[in-house]
């Protein structure tokens, strides 16, 4: 089970956890057994559980489990009830605003996700937005969510705090800014992008910092405005870099104005500095432009050929967008989810503080 002994290890003068794999189903029993014991339902605490660790199986190891560590401090800090469910604040035929009150951001986001899914498939768009609400996770299971109903789904989220900086720029102005589209794909997984608009997101280095990696020069600055490959010069004051240059600052301000602004969020550069996430949703409904099923076949031509170019020397094979989600999912579906000894124990910890052995 989860929370089993582990035999330990002696590695560079220190005993560490040697952490087997752990099977998807009893990492979503620990998982929802820690935001349980945190005062969340029993239907909030398996969503949002379930949401991390998908995270993690799927190989985006920056939104997984670790993740409990702040869900659970700002539980305790009083920014986040486990207990709320968003409400619609304002809409229309095509169009929502989702009122988040203050609730896990999954549960957020998912709600209006599948609000956007329904005015869609009746209206053949739909525009939602959401505020009030905490970090939504993976941005890109909303995006896939949509998908998975025939529809393009297309999803944006900013953060009020302040991460990254402009292009050129010293002092951090942005969140990580994340976006996401999906299109589904007849007998396969979505077409699946989903990036930070900064080079790096910051759950990301976190990860490399537990594994005493060093990172790319060009994703952050340290906090005196030098290049650094050391992500814990990122904790230690420094700042994220948009990624691409000015073509990822302009991502960055796009995502800040439609998740940010539209939603009524907020953007952290203009002191609205709550922590809060702000969701842009849009669905789309091909069979509103063309017949859905000459769309569909289009798309499995279109993945098929990618698949089938010439690949470089060295670079394996060509693949399509959820192609890597799709293997690591598959691989850790049958062997077992991994972790790292640091963040294994960070999440022992947490879940600890909450009595969960």
């Amino acid at each position: 089970m989860a929370e089993r002994a582990v035999a330990p290890i002696y590695v560079a003068g220190k005993w560490k956890l040697a952490v087997p794999p752990i099977a998807l189903a009893q990492l979503n029993d620990f998982a929802t057994r820690i935001f349980l014991a945190a005062g969340a339902p029993p239907d909030i605490a398996r969503q949002v559980g379930e949401s991390l660790v998908t995270s993690d199986l799927y190989g985006v190891r920056s939104h997984g489990l670790q993740l409990c560590i702040a869900y659970l401090a700002r539980i305790r800090a009083g920014q986040l009830n486990p207990q709320a469910r968003p409400c619609v604040a304002t809409e229309s035929q095509a169009t929502a605003l989702i009122d988040g009150q203050r609730a896990f951001g999954q549960v957020v986001a998912a709600h209006a996700a599948a609000l956007a899914i329904r005015k869609a498939q009746q209206h053949g768009f739909a525009i939602v937005c959401a505020n009030n609400c905490n970090h939504v996770g993976r941005i890109g299971a909303y995006a896939e969510m949509i998908a998975r109903a025939d529809l393009i789904g297309f999803a944006q989220v900013n953060a009020t705090t302040r991460l990254v900086a402009p292009h050129g720029g010293l002092l951090s102005r942005f969140g990580t800014n994340p976006l996401a589209f999906a299109v589904p794909v007849p007998g396969d997984h979505p077409l699946l992008v989903d990036f930070a608009t900064s080079a790096v997101a910051a759950n990301k280095l976190r990860v490399f910092a537990n594994r005493g990696a060093t990172i790319p020069l060009g994703w952050i600055l340290d906090r005196h405005g030098n290049p650094s490959s050391d992500p814990n010069a990122f904790f230690d004051g420094g700042y994220l870099l948009p990624m691409g240059a000015h073509k990822g600052h302009g991502l960055l301000i796009m995502v800040e104005v439609l998740a940010g602004l539209l939603s009524g969020s907020g953007s952290g550069m203009l002191g609205q500095a709550s922590g809060a996430n702000g969701v842009f949703l849009m669905a789309i409904d091909p069979g509103a432009f063309r017949p859905a099923d000459e769309f569909s076949a289009d798309m499995r031509r279109l993945v098929d050929t990618l698949r089938a170019s010439p690949a470089r020397d060295g670079a394996g094979s060509v693949l399509v967008p959820g192609d890597p989600e799709a293997q690591a999912a598959a691989d850790q579906l049958r062997d077992g989810i991994e972790y790292d000894d640091v963040t294994w124990q960070n999440i022992l910890r947490a879940a600890e503080s909450v009595g969960v052995k």
